[in-house]
């Protein structure tokens, strides 16, 4: 597949391939890891989609339900006689009932949400004004004072309770509406990949300055669009038309900060914020950068069947001997804390070498499945804090999990040496035609554009080795000038 990025960040207009390995190398500021944060946000946002938007809908019902209290006012004076199981006053209507306890915020869910609704308008309209009117007379004057309510008062009780009713009908059959609409989920798609991009851009999807009309991102595949849709004023304009048809990819993880790991570790972080069953895709508690995902999933004690974890050996022979030599044991998250074990010594996580914590990340993921033939990994410049030494081995891992699990990877990178590695193992493990290498160029206007280099990879190194030479030649001065 190949994504095509116009008026990006501060791309000018390029075309990248996805296929296996993709490496990208360039200058600071030169927009490497505009890619990146533009696939992590396509499929992050409609990652089971169908189940969010369930959510979500379940959440907007539950929060309307909450505010019909205050269109059915009446209906407070009825809450002791229900907690109480008084009078029986409820007890034709259940589902009214529900609504009057509160029970209905754990039995509403996706599944029962539309079926709730139905009922409850239902016994709405089939509910006995003038008979509430006489239990409410009874109630009030039983709390209220002695004083008994005259007929005259009744009727307008009635009258104002028949208006609430009405009220609330129409709320709810609204309310059935709206979760109608948009079956085919274009909107919530739309919505769904414009927050994404706006939280990984910082609200600036498009060019900073020098914008030249409208941007694009398109990804596709020979003849297949899987996302195509244009944005103005850093948002996306598709005048009704879907934006994406099918994601080629289910998981997307992003990583570029290893100490993501320190804040997993930090007691309490996730007291509070852990996401509910059911809670809203677009609460802000819910949507987050990608980091605060993968914090969520690396936390998370998902635990593989035996027979998952006797499939994944199986598959991952050569990769997880290769991450065990430089990272053997194991992680244990638990009320006492979190630790790396290792020969029965227990290390806490934030004491790792910051160089373990990349292994680390990448080790925990495969522990949990999460890394796939489904899953896209974007690492930006993962070699950062590694010894050349430790630099080679996780070059030969990313191939390695290219090739065995035939996951999708890009990955940005300033070193030579990881360069040289990726170069070298690729080539060892025969996934040359799956690897492809681009520079990012600055064009007029301080734009970028993508060049791919397969054909001429010694442009990746001569720009390394240019600054290497200069201050080697300006240390050879200075060594010069001391010995004489």
């Amino acid at each position: 597949m190949q994504i095509r990025l116009k008026n990006i960040g501060v791309v000018k207009n390029s075309t990248i391939i996805i296929d296996g390995l993709t490496v990208i190398t360039g200058k600071n500021n030169s927009g490497k890891t505009t890619v990146g944060k533009t696939l992590y946000s396509l499929f992050d946002a409609v990652a089971n989609m169908q189940h969010k938007a369930e959510s979500d809908k379940c959440v907007y019902v539950k929060r309307k339900l909450n505010n019909l209290g205050d269109i059915l006012e009446f209906l407070r004076y009825f809450r002791v006689a229900v907690r109480g199981d008084a009078l029986g006053i409820l007890e034709p209507y259940p589902t009214l009932k529900d609504l009057v306890s509160g029970e209905y915020r754990r039995e509403i869910s996706p599944e029962t949400m539309e079926e709730f609704l139905y009922s409850l308008i239902d016994e709405l309209k089939n509910l006995d004004t003038s008979s509430f009117v006489e239990q409410f007379a009874t109630i009030r004057n039983w709390r209220v004072s002695k004083a008994k309510i005259t007929d005259t008062q009744k009727d307008k009780i009635r009258i104002s309770f028949d208006k609430q009713k009405g009220q609330a009908i129409s709320l709810l059959e609204k309310l059935v509406c709206d979760i109608h609409k948009d079956p085919e989920l274009i909107d919530y798609a739309r919505e769904s990949i414009n927050q994404t991009l706006r939280i990984e851009f910082s609200n600036q999807i498009q060019p900073v300055k020098g914008q030249i009309g409208t941007s694009e991102i398109e990804l596709s595949d020979d003849d297949k669009v899987y996302f195509h849709f244009s944005i103005e004023d850093n948002l996306i304009v598709n005048d009704g038309a879907p934006v994406f048809t099918i994601s080629p990819c289910k998981k997307v993880y992003l990583i570029d900060d290893p100490f993501i790991l320190d804040d997993i570790a930090t007691p309490g972080y996730f007291r509070g914020r852990v996401m509910e069953e059911h809670e809203s895709f677009f609460n802000p508690d819910r949507i987050g950068s990608h980091n605060f995902k993968l914090k969520n999933v690396l936390r998370n004690s998902k635990i593989l069947t035996v027979f998952e974890q006797t499939v994944l050996n199986d598959t991952l022979k050569e990769t997880k001997a290769r991450i065990d030599n430089i990272l053997p044991g194991t992680f244990e998250f638990s009320s006492d804390g979190e630790y790396y074990i290792h020969d029965g010594l227990k290390l806490r996580i934030p004491n790792l070498a910051t160089g373990s914590k990349m292994f680390s990340i990448i080790k925990m993921l495969l522990n949990k499945g999460e890394i796939d033939d489904t899953t896209m990994l974007i690492l930006d410049e993962p070699e950062a804090h590694l010894h050349p030494e430790w630099q080679n081995a996780f070059a030969e891992i990313i191939v390695l999990l290219v090739k065995e699990l035939n996951v999708n990877v890009l990955l940005t990178t300033h070193s030579p040496n990881f360069m040289l590695a990726i170069d070298a193992y690729m080539r060892k493990y025969k996934i040359a035609d799956r690897t492809n290498f681009y520079q990012t160029q600055i064009v007029e206007d301080g734009f970028v554009q993508y060049h791919c280099v397969n054909d001429d990879m010694g442009i990746i190194y001569q720009d390394f080795l240019q600054y290497l030479s200069e201050v080697k030649m300006l240390r050879n001065k200075y060594l010069t000038d001391i010995e004489e």
